[in-house]
């Protein structure tokens, strides 16, 4: 059985609204959701229903990637809120969004190493986001050669 979705799409195609429109209709859910608020990005933790700005004006205890600083206490947050999800007796594990930090072993990781590796010990499946642009590099990275199945955050709409 495939345990691993993956959404994919460009960026800013509307992959996390319309994961979180998806999510509010399922039952045993949790992980981790990074929404933009007033053009600034955030990790919203499913079950507690709780948010954290993970962009930052801070100059210490920070991953930076472009023009972009993020809290590397929130991501900290982020991880445990991955690491607690393998514990819990859930249908889905939402893991958004895996991008070019975790695949330089930043960011969300090791959590998302650690979750992808005990996925044929948990019942749940796990869905994560994963900009098309970097698709390959993910599957190739986290060896999901054939463990896997991608959906289009455009699917349903038309171009």
């Amino acid at each position: 059985m495939i345990k691993i979705s993956i959404l994919t799409g460009k960026i800013k195609t509307g992959k996390t609204t319309r994961l979180m429109l998806w999510a509010a209709q399922q039952k045993n859910i949790d992980g981790i959701f990074q929404p933009v608020i007033d053009g600034k990005r955030f990790i919203y933790n499913i079950g507690s229903r709780t948010l954290k700005s993970l962009e930052t004006s801070e100059t210490n205890n920070i991953t930076s990637i472009g023009k972009y600083n993020f809290s590397n206490d929130t991501f900290a947050w982020a991880q445990q809120i991955l690491n607690d999800c393998l514990c819990k007796d859930l249908n889905w594990i939402i893991v958004d969004e895996i991008g070019p930090l975790e695949l330089n072993n930043k960011g969300l990781e090791p959590a998302i190493t650690y979750l992808l590796s005990r996925r044929k010990e948990i019942d749940a499946k796990i869905l994560c986001v994963v900009r098309d642009s970097i698709l390959e590099k993910f599957i190739e990275h986290y060896g999901l050669q054939n463990d896997y199945e991608t959906f289009n955050a455009l699917d349903q709409e038309q171009d």
